[in-house]
Parts: structure tokens; C-alpha cells; sequence
């Protein structure tokens, strides 16, 4: 896997863990201030996180697409008079074994988005993910407890917080052109065409190769009444067929004739 690739993925992994709360940060909105004449905060409202500008076209729909999945399926109710929120996945989950089954699959859809952005997801953050699916589907076989669990857990959220890491990361590496190992070692460089590379190992393709010349068509024989009819050149006899028009179409004769000459 390319190296920028996985570094990222640690830096992602890192930063993970201090800037978000899956269960109090909202995936899809952010809280901004609106600001009278004076410039003082008068209240706040909730506004669509905004997406990177250095990520393609392709990474941002892709991140779009996975906050909008993880914010219906986890947060997109709220209990009135409270800063509780909740979704579609842990109400599925009140329904014995069947409500189980489908979250895993709701779950493993989110995932498998997020592994189409370019250059793929890192080993390492693909595997975070999903140890994330199967903590969330061990708790909730629990009896009850397991559905308060669900709704407190997130594991949708937290895949999609993982996500939003990573590419703010790879944004970041963009624009600076550069990234370093936070486990020390020289600054990599990044250029676009590398990062969203996705070669699989032993399938790279050699530049340098080229392709291999094409065998040349067998010639035609018989004329009209046996056209499409193939026979191969006698190289030891020197036999071969010639046409009047040089497409193989002429007489046996002819070819003899040209055999002897």
C-alpha cells in the first residue's frame, strides 16, 4: 500500500480519538454563530459541515454521502427537551435477532462506501472500522441493555467521524504537499495522481512495456465460391496462394506459378 497512504491513515487513527465524541458531536451539522451589527454573538444555528475543497470530486461525494448514512441512522432524532439524539438503527434494533441482522448490514453498507474514495481506505482504518461493526453487534444481543448500548454507541458515527479524519488528513497533505510519520522519519511528498493511486501489489503495470505485435491475418483462398475458407503458408515449399489483387482470392495455378519463380 503506498506509504502517504498509511501514514495518514495514522494520523487519522490519532486525531480521532481527541477531537470527536460520537456520542454529543454531530456528523452532518455544526453549531455556528450569528452575529448582530455590533459583531456580537446573538444566537446559533446549525449549519452542513463543509467538505475539504482540496479533496476530488469523488472524495467528496463520498464523504457527503456517508455523514447523511451515519446522521439518519444514529442521530436523526431527538428526544424533546434534550440534547439526546438517536436514528433509524436503534429503533431497527428493537425488533429480536431480524432488527440485529439488519444493522450489521446497515452498518457494513457505510463501510463499503467508504472504501470506494480514491487511493481506498488504509489497512489500518478499514480494520478499526469494522472491529466498530462487531462491538455494535455483540451489544446488542444483549437483552434490553443492549438496545440503550446501540443507541449510545454509534458505530456508524464513529465510522464516519474515522472517514471524516482521514480525508480532512489527506486534505491537509494536499495543500501543504508534504507529510511526515508521526513515529518520526523524513517528510514524504504528496502529489495527487500518487495519493489517489490503487495499484494492487504485483499488478503494477511497467511503463517501459510494450505491447507485443499482433500475428498478421492467415491467407484466403478459393475465390468466391470458398470464401472465408483459411490456409496457411507452406514455408518449406514456398506454396503460398496470390491474387490478382493480392488478397489471397487467385487460382491454384497462379500460386504454383509464383512458387517456381
Amino acid at each position: 500500500m503506498n506509504a502517504v497512504v498509511s501514514i495518514l491513515g495514522k494520523k487519522a487513527l490519532g486525531n480521532y480519538k481527541t477531537k470527536h465524541n460520537p456520542n454529543s458531536d454531530n456528523i452532518r451539522y455544526e453549531r455556528v454563530p450569528v452575529y448582530n451589527k455590533k459583531g456580537e454573538v446573538v444566537k446559533h444555528k446549525e449549519h452542513e459541515r463543509s467538505v475539504p475543497v482540496e479533496l476530488s470530486q469523488n472524495d467528496q461525494k463520498i464523504l457527503k454521502k456517508v455523514r447523511r448514512k451515519a446522521y439518519r441512522w444514529d442521530q436523526g432524532f431527538r428526544i424533546c427537551c434534550t440534547r439526546f439524539r438517536f436514528g433509524w438503527s436503534a429503533i431497527i434494533g428493537l425488533i429480536p435477532i431480524v432488527g440485529d441482522i439488519i444493522e450489521i448490514l446497515m452498518a457494513m453498507s457505510l463501510v463499503n462506501a467508504a472504501a470506494k474514495i480514491d487511493g481506498g481506505l488504509p489497512a489500518m482504518l478499514r480494520a478499526r472500522m469494522m472491529t466498530n461493526v462487531l462491538l455494535d453487534f455483540g451489544i446488542g444481543f444483549i437483552p434490553l441493555l443492549g438496545d440503550i448500548g446501540d443507541a449510545f454507541f454509534r458505530a456508524n458515527t464513529r465510522n464516519a467521524w474515522l472517514l471524516d479524519t482521514y480525508l480532512s488528513e489527506k486534505a491537509k497533505a494536499l495543500r501543504d504537499g508534504h507529510v511526515s510519520d508521526p513515529e518520526g522519519g523524513s517528510p514524504h511528498r504528496v502529489t495527487a495522481n500518487a495519493l489517489n493511486q490503487d495499484i494492487a501489489p504485483g499488478r503494477q503495470q511497467n511503463p517501459s512495456s510494450q505491447q507485443a505485435p499482433t500475428k498478421p491475418a492467415p491467407a484466403r483462398t478459393g475465390g468466391y465460391l470458398l470464401a472465408g475458407r483459411e490456409r496457411q503458408p507452406d514455408l518449406e515449399t514456398g506454396l503460398v496462394d496470390i491474387g490478382p489483387s493480392g488478397n489471397g482470392g487467385g487460382s491454384k495455378n497462379q500460386g504454383k506459378k509464383m512458387s517456381r519463380k
